[in-house]
C-alpha cells in the first residue's frame, strides 16, 4: 500500500507538465522479511494529468490524476474495474485522522550525484515523521532515506503546471488505498511531493519505513522493516497522445 504512494511521491509527482510532455519508465521494489517484490512503473504526464501504469499482485492497474479537477481514477485492467475517486474528500478525510500541521520532515542536499541518460541527478536526504495509528495503537511513522532528482534540464519546461499546483496551500494528491487506511502517510506523500517539487526532475529514491511506538503493532513491525524504491531508466519528453489519458471505454464505473 505505502509503495504505491511513494511510486508518486518519488516519481510520478514532482515537478510535472506545463504545455509539454514527459514519460518516465523504470521499475519499483517493495521489500519486507527480505522477500522484495518488484514492478515496472511507466508514468506519463501532460498538463495537469498524470498517469501511471503497473503491475500489483500479477494484475494490471493504472492511476489516472486530473489534478485541474482534483480527481483520480483507479483502474484494474483485470477486471474492467473503475473506482473514481475526489481528492478534496479524500484529504478532507485524512485531515480530520491525521493533521498536516502534525508532519515534520527535512530535505538536505548531500552533494552526490548520479547519471540518468543525458540528466546529472542530485541526492538529497529524506527525513520524515508523522503521528499515526497501527491498529489501536499510537505510533510515530517514519520514512527515511535518499532520492534523487534532476535539475536544470530542458525537460523541466514540461512540468511547470503540476509544479504550481504542488506549490499551492492545501494541495493533495493521494492514492486512495492509502488516504483511507492510511490517512497520516497519505498526508506525509503528499507533503513530499509538494517539497520535491520545484526541486527537479525525478530519478530515484530509496527509502525505510518504521513505526515508533511500545505496544505489541509498533514492536511487529520493528521486527519487519520495509524498504521501498523507485529507480526510473528513461525519460522521453515525445508529444502524449490524448488517449493515453482518457477512462477506458466499456469498463465499469464506481464513484466513491
Amino acid at each position: 500500500m505505502m509503495k504505491r504512494g511513494l511510486i508518486l511521491a518519488c516519481a510520478g509527482l514532482w515537478p510535472l507538465a506545463g504545455h509539454a510532455d514527459l514519460a518516465l519508465t523504470g521499475y519499483s521494489v517493495a521489500g519486507a522479511f527480505n522477500m522484495p517484490l518488484s514492478s515496472q512503473e511507466q508514468i506519463w504526464i501532460h498538463d495537469s494529468s498524470v498517469r501511471r501504469d503497473f503491475i500489483d499482485r500479477g494484475r494490471a492497474q493504472t492511476q489516472l490524476f486530473d489534478m485541474a479537477k482534483r480527481q483520480v481514477a483507479v483502474i484494474d485492467h483485470t477486471t474492467r474495474l473503475i473506482e473514481i475517486h475526489d481528492l478534496k474528500s479524500l484529504q478532507a478525510t485524512a485531515e480530520v485522522n491525521a493533521p498536516a500541521s502534525a508532519l515534520k520532515m527535512t530535505l538536505e542536499p548531500t552533494g552526490q550525484s548520479r547519471p540518468l541518460l543525458t540528466w546529472k541527478c542530485e541526492a538529497y536526504t529524506l527525513n520524515a515523521s508523522v503521528p499515526a495509528r497501527l491498529g489501536n495503537e499510537e505510533t510515530i511513522f517514519h520514512l527515511k532515506g535518499q532520492v534523487w532528482v534532476a535539475r536544470g534540464v530542458p525537460e523541466q519546461a514540461a512540468v511547470k503546471q503540476l509544479v504550481k499546483l504542488a506549490r499551492q496551500p492545501g494541495f493533495f494528491m493521494g492514492v486512495p488505498a492509502v488516504a483511507k487506511i492510511a490517512p497520516a502517510q497519505a498526508q506525509m506523500l503528499s507533503e513530499i511531493v509538494s517539497k520535491l517539487a520545484p526541486k527537479g526532475l525525478p530519478c530515484a529514491g530509496e527509502l525505510d519505513v518504521s513505526y515508533e511506538g511500545n505496544g505489541p503493532m509498533a514492536n511487529l513491525a520493528k521486527r519487519m522493516p520495509t524498504k521501498l524504491s523507485v529507480t526510473f531508466q528513461d525519460f522521453s519528453s515525445t508529444p502524449i497522445k490524448p488517449e493515453v489519458f482518457a477512462i477506458p471505454a466499456g469498463y465499469q464505473q464506481i464513484r466513491r
